[in-house]
């Protein structure tokens, strides 16, 4: 039998009765992906290298046969190249598409990046959290909710973890979910209705959030001694200062952990020493995008410092600036292809981030992304005792508040411990004084309420942010007094 990917345990405990039977009640509520897609992944375990190719082969002839016949940017950058739908093999005729960025899809109206026949029911409008400076909106595709749910559940199986273990997260606070658009189906509305119902009864039994505003240690100390969660999962910087205060204090939880699950911001030495000091447990590295919604990959036990990329979910490549792919273990941008939204592919994403890439051989058979870079994020720590870092800042005000539509870019700089300012490039349809003045004052206020009490917040309107000397354009910009979350004491 074909051995699983390194560090990756195939032989994983199976899903308890109540495990079995919560995901039986899943597939009648949302479909047969659900499982399906599950299984599939699973499945992957134990298979060859060629029959792990000949799967994502499949899978981009379908998503780019279908991106050129029916979504109009795609047809005509297809027709530009020669390319017809009929003719797509496979990854040969993928890479010969162009690379796409955020200021691609910004730069003509949604429809144009939308598929032409599908159901509007099935879009989901969603953004980013503006965590790397530029909050962009998209379109997600319903159908492909339960590969998302799948993927949760498989990189969960990897630490061994089951559908139902108790879990506390600690992420940017929810954004509430769109209505479903007019002339949807009855039957999409029952089963939808019914899918958040019994979402929201699995949570209250499984989980407990909290916003990384919320998240004080001693919230997070409660809720670990109270609810004895098996794993713990959130963002990088809030976890490692956590952890900090823990070690501080001389507090272990009282449960041992068998996980901690860090997601959104690299994993730098000094987290990850603080993270394995104050929890005594294995750390699982999770690498995502909000665009793609899945878990796209996942360190193996015992080396977060790496990810396995499954070859079912995405295309990984690595590019140079001048758009040619790298050598193996050469830094280059993070260019990735999502093989199952059908509404708005994406195909061949400039992701934002730099990491190196390996090459599946031998036992190691899914793609390895190393040196992840780029999710390095500044935090600011305020007199007040509020620790603010870039992802819940983006997710506040860009999700929640609803500015994405509004803004290009932006930065806060701690100018003073107490004094923030918010560096703010409006987009073109908001450059008029009146309305970039009325911008200005409401994410002002917005950012002021999140900072909280005796926190001075001044905004200013430019016309471009500079990238630092290192090449990279920070989101939050401590005061040198302030030790930066890439630095943890």
């Amino acid at each position: 039998m074909p051995t699983a990917p390194h560090g990756i345990d195939e032989d994983a405990r199976p899903p308890s009765v109540l495990a079995r039977a919560g995901l039986a009640v899943a597939r009648t509520l949302v479909g047969r992906r659900f499982t399906a897609g599950l299984a599939e992944l699973r499945a992957t375990l134990t298979q060859s290298a060629d029959e792990l190719h000949a799967r994502q082969e499949a899978r981009i002839r379908a998503i780019v046969t279908h991106a050129i016949r029916s979504v109009p940017f795609w047809r005509e950058a297809a027709r530009g190249l020669g390319m017809d739908a009929g003719d797509v093999r496979g990854r040969e005729d993928l890479v010969r598409l162009p690379v796409v960025d955020k200021a691609v899809f910004r730069s003509r109206p949604l429809e144009q990046f939308l598929a032409e026949g599908v159901p509007e029911h099935r879009r989901i409008p969603y953004r980013t959290s503006g965590s790397t400076g530029d909050p962009f909106a998209f379109v997600l595709d319903r159908k492909a909710m339960p590969v998302v749910f799948a993927s949760h559940l498989f990189f969960d199986s990897i630490y061994g973890l089951d559908p139902f273990d108790r879990s506390l997260r600690i992420q940017g606070p929810p954004a509430a979910e769109p209505p479903l658009p007019a002339g949807t189906p009855w039957r999409a509305r029952v089963r939808a209705a019914l899918t958040r119902r019994m979402q929201a009864r699995y949570e209250r039994t499984t989980m407990r959030r909290l916003s990384t505003l919320e998240a004080s240690p001693e919230r997070v100390r409660a809720l670990l001694e109270g609810f004895r969660p098996e794993y713990l999962l959130g963002y990088t910087s809030t976890l490692a200062v956590l952890a900090e205060s823990f070690l501080r204090a001389g507090w272990r939880p009282p449960r041992p952990l068998r996980a901690v699950i860090t997601i959104a911001e690299t994993l730098t030495v000094e987290r990850r020493t603080a993270l394995e000091a104050a929890f005594g447990a294995p750390l699982a590295n999770r690498y995502g995008q909000r665009e793609f919604k899945f878990w796209c990959a996942q360190s193996p036990p015992g080396d977060p410092t790496r990810f396995d990329v499954h070859p079912d979910l995405v295309v990984f490549e690595t590019l140079r600036d001048d758009g040619r792919a790298c050598d193996e273990d050469e830094c280059g941008r993070v260019v990735l292809t999502n093989l199952h939204n059908e509404v708005m592919p994406f195909l061949r994403y400039d992701t934002g981030d730099l990491a190196t890439r390996r090459e599946a051989r031998g036992a190691q058979r899914f793609p390895v992304m190393g040196r992840l870079d780029g999710r390095t994020q500044e935090i600011l720590r305020l007199p007040n005792g509020v620790v603010l870092d870039a992802t819940t800042v983006g997710h506040m005000l860009f999700v929640v508040r609803g500015h994405a539509d509004a803004v290009r870019l932006y930065q806060v700089v701690q100018e003073e411990p107490d004094l923030l300012r918010l560096r703010l490039v409006p987009r073109a349809e908001h450059a008029e004084p009146s309305r970039t003045a009325a911008l200005l004052a409401r994410v002002r206020d917005d950012l002021a309420a999140i900072a909280g009490d005796g926190i001075r917040v001044l905004a200013d309107a430019v016309t471009e942010i500079p990238l630092e000397r290192s090449g990279k354009r920070p989101v939050l910009k401590a005061y040198r007094g302030v030790a930066p979350a890439s630095h943890v004491r």
